[in-house]
Parts: structure tokens; sequence; C-alpha cells
């Protein structure tokens, strides 16, 4: 095998790696800079402009209904460059909005190109190019995302304080169009015999028919549905670490070491994304399934029993381990258990579910906290979430097996 043949697949994942850490670095995790300024601006509370976040997760758990299916249809190269390309033309707009009205609109233009460009073109992409070593890949782009957000949230407040918020969505817009644009345009959606898949070993393995079920075949078996609550189990505690740093504070802890709480979290979770992923190409499913579960209950128990900060991080780094769980090991476990030939629809079905999980969490966690006057509630079901959803998938793989 040359080199130009064996080169795309590497080309594919450095591409990934840009669209995790620029992507969910900046569209997921650098929103929440700019609710305090344009709340200041407008003269509203906060609940109003984060609406715009709400909208846009309702807007994507909505196109996840249909993304897989588009994105089997319609070239890759150029779905993803049109999701870049409006994407970034909606930041750009953000800097002459006069009205929350505007913010709603574009926020909801990018939650629907939001699945397609970011949430799904990582798994499926990867999942094309990379016969071996699939886990591996995914794992160190997805664990990006969290070093994306380290990276990016100082870059974006000191443009904030300097610029204000305007030119806060300028510099994103500009980053997104200037970088994620032309990387996805310079893309090959699919191998072939030029340009084989990483662990392709014969021409005629190049050249066969995608293998794998279709969604309709994966609904009638069991696997299919413990994958299903899993991600919806485990989405929901996705969403409720926004609520860690309130929780530090609640117990008395200050501001600046609730916040590296959450740093913990985001390093854990970094991590947790990379190691899972290598693990699951070396060792037992079931075994480390069971670990990283391990470390998100026994994250999760710390912070309802520790009261210590320096504990609290760690229990916090532990917890952020957990969640290689939900972000790497359910779409590497639905590629194996369904094939590459119906993945991203059955993956958008999927985490359909668990994006309905996660915006609920939020509010509902919240809730839980305004009736009890402490988020142990919810700690405790983020424990339990741990420990079904890992006993589900144990249980219909040993079935399938």
């Amino acid at each position: 095998m040359t080199k130009k043949r064996t080169i795309t697949p590497w080309w594919i994942f450095i591409v990934c790696c840009f669209i995790s850490m620029i992507g969910f670095g900046l569209i997921v995790n650098t929103i929440g800079l700019f609710f305090g300024p344009i709340s200041q601006e407008f003269h509203v509370g906060r609940a109003s402009v984060a609406l715009m976040t709400t909208l846009q997760n309702a807007a994507a758990a909505i196109s996840l209904l249909f993304a897989g299916k588009v994105m089997k249809k319609v070239n890759l190269r150029w779905l993803l460059t049109a999701c870049f390309s409006i994407i970034a033309i909606s930041m750009l707009t953000l800097a002459a909005a006069h009205s929350l009205t505007h913010f709603y609109i574009a926020w909801i233009i990018i939650g629907i190109c939001q699945p397609i460009a970011i949430t799904l073109s990582i798994p499926v992409l990867l999942s094309n190019w990379f016969n071996q070593k699939l886990g591996t890949v995914m794992g160190i782009s997805l664990g990006l995302s969290a070093f994306g957000g380290t990276i990016f949230n100082p870059i974006i407040a000191d443009i904030i304080t300097k610029f204000g918020w305007r030119g806060g969505f300028i510099a994103e817009g500009l980053l997104i169009g200037l970088i994620l644009m032309p990387l996805a345009a310079s893309i090959r959606p699919n191998p072939d015999e030029k340009h084989p898949a990483y662990g392709t070993t014969t021409k005629s393995e190049s050249n066969s028919l995608l293998n794998g079920i279709t969604l309709k075949e994966a609904l009638h078996q069991p696997v299919f549905y413990a994958l299903a609550f899993a991600m919806l189990a485990l989405q929901f505690v996705s969403g409720s670490v926004q609520h860690i740093s309130g929780h530090i504070t609640n117990l008395g802890i200050s501001p600046v070491l609730a916040a590296s709480v959450v740093s913990g979290v985001m390093i854990g979770a970094a991590v947790g994304k990379i190691s899972i992923g290598y693990f699951l190409d070396k060792l037992s499913t079931i075994l480390v399934l069971l670990v990283y579960s391990l470390f998100g209950i026994l994250g999760w128990s710390g912070q309802i029993f520790l009261t210590n900060s320096t504990l609290l991080t760690i229990s916090a780094f532990i917890l952020g381990l957990g969640q290689g769980v939900c972000l790497v090991a359910l779409p590497y476990l639905i590629q194996k258990q369904f094939g590459e030939k119906d993945y991203s629809n059955i993956l958008s079905v999927i985490n359909m579910l668990g994006a309905f999980a996660m915006s609920l969490s939020v509010y509902l966690v919240g809730l839980f906290f305004d009736q009890t006057h402490s988020y142990n509630l919810g700690w405790t079901i983020n424990v339990i979430a741990y420990i079904l959803s890992f006993i589900a998938i144990f249980i219909t793989l040993r079935k399938k097996a």
C-alpha cells in the first residue's frame, strides 16, 4: 500500500480533531460568556438571553431526526462545508443584532446545522475511514473538545472585554469560517480503491459494500434499546454538569475554588475520552465499560458525600473520566454493533434521545435544588444512571454474543 493511499484516513482524523476543538470549543463551550454582556445591553434577565441556547438545543434535537438520512444522501464534503458556512454567517450577523429575536433565530439556525456539522460528522467520518484503531482516533478527536473549551474561553473572554460581545461573535464567526469551512471542503467523504480505509488489507475489502444493518433492522434488536437508554441516561448526567459550580458554592466554598472543581471535570473528561477510546481498541469492551462506569459512580458519589474542596476537585476529575462512556464508548459501540451501512441514521436517532435528556436535565436538576435546597438528589440520579446503563448494555451484549 503506497503512502498516498494511507495518508487520507489520517487527514480525515486531523480534520475531525479541528472540528471537535473549534466546533465544540466555540459553539458549545463559550456561549455562557455572552450572557452577562448581552443581558446588560438589552436590559433583560439572563434567562431571556439563555433562551437562545434552549432553542438551539431544541432545534438540534429535532434536526437529529433527519440528520442521519441527509448525511447518507448528500456528499459529506459539501454538506459539512455548507453547514459551517451557515453557522459562520449566523455568528457574524449577531454582531449587528439589535433585538433578542435576532439571537433566537440565529441560534435556531445554528442548532439545525450543529448535529450534522459537529455531533455526527466526527463519528461518521472516522467510522468510514478507520477499520482499525477506531476507538483510539475517536477518543482523541472527541477528547480535544474539552481542550478547545479550555483554550477558547479565555481568548473569547478577552476579546469581549476589549471589543464587546459583538467583537466576540465576529471572532467566533471568522474562526469557524476561515478554518472549518476550508477543512470541510478538503475531505474525501468515503474510502475507495485508491484511498482505502485504515486497516483495509485487500482490494476486495476496499471495494465491498458497507456492512451492517439498517435502522429498521436495528429496532428489532434489544441492544439498540440498551444503547438508546444508556445515551438518554448518560446525556442527562452530562447536562447536569452545568450545576456543579452552583453545588460547590452552595457548600460555602468560594467561586474561585468552585471554578477549579469545574476545571477538574473538563480535564477528567478530556483524559477519559482519549483513554477510553484507546482501551476499547485493546481490551474487553465489557471490562472497559465497567471501569469507566465505576469512575462515574465514584465521582458523582464523591459530590454527594465530600465537602473538602481538594477532594471535590479529585472527585470531579474522576466523574469527568466517566463521561468517556457517553461521549466515546456509545458511538463506538453503535458502530460495532450495527455496522457502517446505516450508522449515521442509527446514531442520529439515538443521539436525539440524548439531546432531549440533556436539555431537560439542566432544568430538572435545578428544580430538584429549588425543592430540596441541595443537589444531592440530582447527583444520586446520576449514580443510578451509570449503574442501570451498564447493566442494560452488559445484559444485551451478552445475549447478542
